[in-house]
This record gives structure tokens, C-alpha cells and sequence, in this order.
């Protein structure tokens, strides 16, 4: 052995250093380890699945917003029987004409009533038949006017979707009317239309005639979130620069923690806040402004949402070398320069991103806006009016007697619901494109 390392030669097989046993979790770890697996498996499908499910329901009852016929899920039909003999109070039967038999109303969800009847069987014979309907509104009668006695249809056009009408029918004999056949009250049922919902401009689910554009709430969303924005963006953009680039370690941790407290305080508080605090103090510089106003709900979220701006720029430009500030004092850069100059563009991508997601959170944001904003249906740009949002819209249905399933103003809840996903939606892939497109890797 000692000679054949001595002339170069291989070693021996028992020069072979040996090699230990595989190393090898015990059976107990390993089974721990496969059940930790299987539970992070486990939840992360419950959370795919639970967002596929809830993005379908949306889906599915936001379409159902636009195909179905609402109050009825097919046209509304009454009839209405009346008696052979003549009743308390009409004229004598010698000279007023036999109660209608029976009468078919049918309404339509183009505003139509179709009303026909029997010709009565007794009593003198019709000259004419008079038709009404209650409450008459907008409706036009002209077809139904003037009926000759041959004549037992007629249509009654401009009835208000949504409203409850009731028909009657009387027949004529010269001057003189028979007992008037009347149905009990239907509604018309409406329908609504996919250009209407993207084109009209007022929002009002309870009284009728409805409408259902999505502007008013479009538009008081989107103002509300914007004014927001201006106050939320240079506070918080400043507070990271300073928190970033001046301030002492310490003070930063003690500093950072306080402004992050504005993130835990619940929303309803921002709402009493903004509707008793921030509204009087408007109202004391105009007369213009009213006791519920989109600016006052916008300065309150603005501050809302500064902990979100502040806490995530800061932490991009916190990400930036340090070899960057260094090089730019070394060229005779100020303090200010490096912050705005340098260290603001390295890291534009994290804070352009983190302004997206706090303006998604602004247009999701829900108590304020229902407490301080009110609820106005028409399309205004004023921030000093009330204005209805898309959240607001939601809370205030949800609270109230009109939200029953089947009907429009139930449905219209999912239909804005995936017009607020779709929104977020878009912004989320904004923030992402934002983030791949200007985002500086550092060695």
C-alpha cells in the first residue's frame, strides 16, 4: 500500500475514503413536512376557487340585470270578470248598456298595454267603449280613443315601467256609460338595455319612471377618488422622502409605526369625521357647499389613504443603493437634489405603482362616501353638490326595504358590483404594467 503511493500508483480499495450515509429526514419530518404541503395546497385552492366563485356570481347576476323582465319573468297578464246585472248605482238597464263580461290586460316591457274585452251581453247595445287607466302619467290613449262598438281592442302605448296601473273598460250607449270593468293593480314590467345602462345619465332606482345610467355613479366615484388623490400623493410622497432620505433611524421607527396608525382606524369614523368635522368648516367659506358634498368625503379619504402612499414609496425608495446618493454627493448634489433627482426617479416604478393601489382603494372605499357624500342620482361635476357613488349606491340599497330579490333595483347591485371589479381590475393590471415596464434592477 505504502509502495504504490510512494510510485504514483492508485490507491487501494481500502484507501477509498467511505461515504457516510445518505442524509435523509426521519419519517416523522418528512410526514410533517407532506401535511404542511397539503395544507397550503388546501388554501390556495379555497382562495382560487372562492374568487372564480364570486367573480361568477357577479357575472351571472349581472347579466341576468339585462335579459331579465323585471316584476314578472314574463308579460304580465290580468283578467278581469264582471257580472251579468247591472249594479248599485249605474244607470237603468233600459238605458245603459250590460257590464263587460270579462276583460285580458297584457303589458310589455316596451311600454305597451294590450287591453281587449268581451262585448257585453245584456242591457242596450254599445254605441262605443271608453277606456282609462290609472295613474294615466305619460300614457297615450290615442288608440283607445273614440272606439267604435265593433271595435273590442285597443293599445295603450307610454306606460311607465315599473309603476303599478289598473285598466277599466266601460261600454257606451250614446250618452249614457255602463258600470266600469276594472283589473287590479299590475306593474309594467321593465326591462333594462345595455346602451341605456352605458348612456344615460341619471341613476334612479326608486322612484318612477327609473333609470338606470351608471354615469352619476361613474363620475362621483372617479371625482371623489381623483380629489382624494391630490391630497393623498404629495403628503405621502413627502412623508417618504423625508422618512427615506432625513430622518434619523430612530425617529423613523418611531415616526413610521404613528402615520401607519391612520391605516387601523375603521372607515366610519372617517365618514362622522368628515360629515361633522370637515363639512362645517367648508360650509363656513360658502354657502355653496352642502351639508353632504363629494369634497369633504375626498379630503377625509385622501388622508385615509396617505399611510398606503407614504409606507410604500418609502419602502422603494429604500430599496435604492445606497451607491447612487453617494455618487451623486460626490458630483456636489444637495440633499433635496438626491431625494428628487436621483433617488425619486430610481425608484418611480414602486411609487407610481403604490399610487395605483391606493387610488383602487379610494374607489372601493365604502362608509365614507355613504355618510358624507349623499346620494344624488343626477350627473354633476361639482364637487361642493352631493354625489352618488358606486359603493354608496350598494350600501344604501343594501340597507333599505327596496333591495328584494327579482326585482331591478336587487340586480342592480351586481350589475355596478362588476362594474367596480371590472374598474379595480383594470387597475391592478395598470399597476402591474407599470412595475415590469419601469422597474430598475440594482446589483
Amino acid at each position: 500500500m505504502l509502495f504504490d503511493k510512494i510510485i504514483g500508483g492508485k490507491p487501494s480499495v481500502d484507501d477509498v475514503p467511505t461515504v457516510g450515509p445518505t442524509l435523509t429526514g426521519s419519517g416523522s419530518k418528512y410526514l410533517l413536512e407532506r401535511i404542511i404541503k397539503w395544507v397550503l395546497f388546501l388554501l390556495a385552492s379555497v382562495s382560487v376557487l372562492t374568487t372564480v366563485g364570486i367573480v361568477s356570481v357577479l357575472l351571472f347576476e349581472g347579466v341576468r340585470f339585462f335579459t331579465s323582465d323585471f316584476y314578472e319573468q314574463r308579460p304580465t297578464e290580468r283578467v278581469a270578470t264582471g257580472e251579468a246585472e247591472a249594479q248599485s248605482g249605474a244607470a237603468p238597464v233600459a238605458l245603459a248598456p250590460g257590464i263587460i263580461p270579462e276583460m285580458r290586460v297584457r303589458a310589455t316591457t316596451d311600454s305597451l298595454i294590450y287591453v281587449d274585452w268581451d262585448a257585453p251581453a245584456t242591457g242596450q247595445t254599445p254605441t262605443g267603449y271608453a277606456v282609462s287607466v290609472l295613474p294615466s302619467l305619460k300614457a297615450d290613449l290615442s288608440d283607445c280613443a273614440d272606439l267604435p262598438p265593433e271595435r273590442t281592442s285597443c293599445v295603450i302605448a307610454g306606460a311607465a315601467p315599473g309603476r303599478s296601473h289598473k285598466v277599466s273598460v266601460s261600454a257606451l250607449a250614446g250618452p249614457v256609460a255602463g258600470v266600469a270593468l276594472q283589473t287590479q293593480s299590475f306593474s309594467v314590467p321593465e326591462k333594462v338595455k345595455w346602451h341605456r345602462f352605458l348612456t344615460d345619465t341619471k341613476w334612479r332606482t326608486l322612484l318612477v319612471p327609473r333609470s338606470y345610467g351608471i354615469w352619476p355613479l361613474l363620475v362621483g366615484t372617479t371625482m371623489i377618488a381623483l380629489l382624494a388623490m391630490v391630497v393623498a400623493v404629495p403628503l405621502g410622497l413627502l412623508s417618504a422622502i423625508f422618512l427615506s432620505e432625513y430622518a434619523h433611524p430612530r425617529l423613523r421607527a418611531i415616526t413610521k409605526p404613528i402615520l401607519e396608525v391612520l391605516a387601523g382606524v375603521p372607515t366610519v369614523v372617517y365618514g362622522f369625521f368628515a360629515l361633522f368635522f370637515i363639512t362645517p368648516i367648508l360650509r363656513s367659506f360658502s354657502d355653496d357647499v352642502g351639508i353632504f358634498n363629494a369634497l369633504s368625503a375626498a379630503i377625509v379619504m385622501g388622508v385615509m389613504i396617505i399611510p398606503m402612499v407614504s409606507s410604500l414609496s418609502e419602502d422603494a425608495m429604500r430599496a435604492v443603493p445606497n451607491a447612487l446618493r453617494e455618487a451623486a454627493y460626490a458630483l456636489g448634489a444637495t440633499r433635496v437634489e438626491v431625494a428628487t433627482r436621483v433617488v425619486v426617479p430610481a425608484a418611480l416604478s414602486g411609487i407610481v405603482a403604490a399610487i395605483i393601489l391606493a387610488t383602487s382603494r379610494a374607489i372601493g372605499e365604502t362608509m365614507i362616501v355613504f355618510i358624507a357624500a349623499g346620494q344624488n342620482d343626477s350627473l354633476t361635476f361639482n364637487p361642493l353638490d352631493p354625489v352618488n357613488t358606486m359603493t354608496g349606491f350598494m350600501a344604501t340599497t343594501n340597507f333599505s326595504d327596496n333591495a328584494i330579490p327579482g326585482t331591478a333595483q336587487f340586480q342592480a347591485l351586481f350589475a355596478v358590483g362588476i362594474t367596480l371589479f371590472i374598474i379595480t381590475l383594470l387597475m391592478n393590471l395598470l399597476s402591474r404594467f407599470v412595475v415590469a415596464k419601469f422597474r430598475e434592477v440594482y446589483e
